[in-house]
């Protein structure tokens, strides 16, 4: 039985000191047939830098970079645009 493609969204501001726990926290899921899709929402601090680093080591991340910040709710619209899974 093959298992359902699931999303998982996560918008990012200025998140840098939690984010590690947070990512870490989903690609150590034991479902692991998930796309997940982080929304950098024009973080200022090293946010990006990080999400850049763990899109290189999990292919199931995508990192989406927004260059203005648009807040939660058009962050969340942005990775539903990609999201492919259930």
């Amino acid at each position: 039985m093959v298992k359902p493609l699931v999303s998982v969204l996560m918008p990012v501001f200025n998140s840098a000191q939690y984010l590690r726990a947070a990512i870490d926290s989903i690609i150590e899921q034991t479902y692991s047939n998930l796309e997940f899709i982080i929304i950098n929402d024009a973080s200022t601090d090293y946010s990006l830098s990080i999400l850049e680093e763990y899109n290189e080591i999990d292919n199931r991340i995508i990192v989406i970079n927004s260059v203005a910040n648009s807040g939660i709710g058009a962050s969340l619209n942005k990775g539903i645009k990609v999201a492919r899974g259930e």
